[in-house]
């Protein structure tokens, strides 16, 4: 098992400020803007980010906001853009960014494979911009918190289950469990960029534009589950570079994560699933995979 990589001052600095960008979501929205701008200016003073890593984030700022103020067509075609910046961004598929690896050459188990973990400041910067730019309001009271997690809590467990079962059916894992010292780095790196990044973009953006848009054709029941399909299946596709066996897993769990959030409207419970469903796959399951 691989140890945790060593960060520079400035590779800390900046690497603090996009976990504070992300926290600050829910507790000062100011400050967040702030840790954002630290996050991106310690990115290019520690050589995560350079050249036009800055402005595919100003062009994905404003296509969210104008999103989130324009409507019919417009909206639509600002819809597009965002996706479009979302995803390659999400992919790492723009230049100026070289994410730095947090966890390398991690061997959980003799039977799986080699994993490293990366801090994707491309992708969680996607997500936090478009959070802060897209109109989300965020659970603020103790209140809110309980009313998410009594709707949400049962759908949790069901898309936990659901998922693990069927990767142990498809033989990509299996039953493994463990207490590894790196769960302390790896599980706040997973929920406050991975997770939060991945259900910014697909449960959202493209979830919920997509169940707007369709409604008007289809009605508003049938506007849902094509919404919902949609996110659950482009979610799946996303993690096409891992095999069928993870296209399929991550296509039963996209859609828990999509059914929680369209139950409770909130995008928190959607992340929190998502987490619960990797966290147990890390502490539980061989992770990432069978060799």
């Amino acid at each position: 098992m691989s140890v945790v990589e060593s960060l520079p001052a400035a590779a800390l600095a900046a690497t603090t400020a996009l976990l504070l960008a992300v926290l600050t979501l829910w507790l000062a929205p100011w400050i967040s803007r702030i840790a954002v701008g630290a996050a991106v200016v310690g990115g290019y003073a520690a050589g995560f980010m350079h050249g036009p890593a800055a402005l595919w984030l100003v062009v994905l700022t404003a296509s969210a906001w104008w999103l989130h103020t324009s409507d019919g067509w417009r909206r639509a075609a600002w819809v597009t853009v965002t996706a479009a910046l979302g995803l390659l961004l999400g992919l790492h598929a723009l230049p100026g960014f070289s994410n730095p690896v947090i966890l390398r050459d991690l061997v959980m188990a003799d039977s799986a494979r080699t994993y490293s973990q990366y801090i994707n400041f491309d992708k969680t910067l996607a997500g936090i911009l478009f959070l802060g730019c897209s109109g989300w309001t965020p659970i603020r009271s103790t209140a809110e918190w309980n009313a998410a997690l009594r709707r949400g809590a049962p759908i949790m467990c069901v898309t936990v289950v659901v998922a693990m079962a069927a990767a142990l059916a498809i033989g990509s894992v299996r039953f493994d469990p463990r207490w590894p010292a790196v769960f302390a780095v790896w599980a706040p790196i997973n929920l406050l960029t991975t997770c939060l990044s991945e259900e910014a973009f697909f449960r959202g953006l493209l979830q919920r534009e997509g169940r707007r848009g369709l409604s008007r054709a289809l009605g508003p029941r049938q506007a849902v589950a094509v919404a919902v399909a949609l996110s659950a299946s482009l979610f799946g596709l996303a993690h096409l570079a891992g095999g069928w066996q993870y296209v399929v897993v991550a296509s039963l769990a996209g859609a828990g994560y999509a059914v929680v959030f369209q139950r409770t409207a909130r995008l928190e419970m959607a992340i929190l699933t998502h987490f619960a469903i990797n966290a147990t796959h890390f502490l539980l399951f061989t992770y990432p995979a069978l060799a």
